[in-house]
C-alpha cells in the first residue's frame, strides 16, 4: 500500500490487542461509509444545471479532511484539484476532478478492504486463542 496511504495510517494501525484492532477496522469502515455518502451527493449534484460550487468545495474539503485523518494520501491529494475547481467555479474541471477522486477512493478502498480482511482474521485467531 506504499504511497496510497501515509505515515498517519501506519500510526493508526500500530496496535497489538484485539480491542484496538477492532477499533481500527471500525474507523476505516466509517471512513468508507462517510466518503461514499459524500461522493454520492457530489455525483447527484453534478448532473444539476445549477451548480452550487460553494457546497461542492465544502464537500471536497470534507473528503480531504476525512482522508487526511485516516492517512488515505492518494484520495487527499486528488481532492486538491476538486477544491480548486470548486473555488474557481470551473464546472468542466470540477466534473473531471470528481471522477478522479472517485477513482482514487475506489482504488484505496480495494487495498484497505484487503487490510480489513487480514485484521479480521487476526482478531478471530486472537479470540480463539484466548478462549482456549
Amino acid at each position: 500500500m506504499h504511497g496510497v496511504v501515509n505515515d498517519r495510517f501506519n500510526e493508526i494501525v500500530c496496535v497489538n490487542n484485539t480491542g484496538e484492532r477492532q477499533c481500527v477496522v471500525q474507523r476505516i469502515e466509517t471512513y468508507f461509509a462517510d466518503v461514499d455518502t459524500i461522493l454520492a451527493e457530489l455525483s447527484l449534484d453534478v448532473d444539476n444545471s445549477e451548480v452550487d460550487f460553494c457546497k461542492f468545495a465544502s464537500l471536497a474539503r470534507e473528503i480531504e479532511d476525512k482522508s487526511a485523518s485516516i492517512g488515505a494520501e492518494h484520495v487527499r491529494l486528488a481532492c486538491s484539484d476538486l477544491i480548486k475547481a470548486g473555488d474557481e467555479m470551473n464546472k468542466r474541471v470540477f466534473f473531471r476532478s470528481v471522477l478522479w477522486v472517485q477513482h482514487e477512493f475506489t482504488s484505496t478502498k480495494k487495498k484497505l478492504d484487503a487490510f480489513i480482511q487480514m485484521e479480521r482474521r487476526i482478531i478471530r485467531i486472537e479470540r480463539s486463542k484466548s478462549s482456549n
